[in-house]
């Protein structure tokens, strides 16, 4: 006779291989993005500039010997990266300026607080004394 109720028998659920760990996927995505805040935080912030450099190179006035550009009318004492001056040619810029030291953080003594770097060259025209 058969039983009114058939049983169940109980089945063991056995893995063939354990289960994935998600925890070094987020944990590494965790560690990925904190490094990006941290090198935001450092990199400080950017300002695009559009300048105009003088055709000829100007004594600097801080007590060295050398020779300032002169940007926008005033003494700049800095250097642009990947900008080739020409003297004779006044130029039409734009320039990124990464602020280095963000925040109250203060520069060495003698360094300087901006990094300068050219975007693009607008327009190079020649002196009209040279002409």
């Amino acid at each position: 006779m058969k039983h009114p109720y058939p049983v169940k028998r109980k089945v063991r659920f056995r893995w063939i291989r354990p289960p994935p760990c998600r925890v070094p996927v987020v944990l590494a995505v965790a560690v990925a993005a904190l490094l990006l805040l941290l090198a935001c935080e450092q990199s400080g912030e950017k300002v695009t500039l559009l300048v105009t450099v003088g055709s000829e190179f100007a004594a600097c006035e801080n007590g060295s010997e050398g020779k300032c550009l002169v940007v926008n009318g005033e003494l700049f004492y800095y250097t642009v990266e990947n900008f080739q001056y020409e003297e004779g040619y006044y130029y039409r810029l734009r320039i990124e300026r990464q602020d280095l030291y963000p925040g109250d953080e203060e520069p060495p003594q003698g360094a300087s607080k901006y990094r300068y770097r050219l975007i693009d060259v607008i327009s190079k025209l020649p002196s009209i004394r040279d002409r």
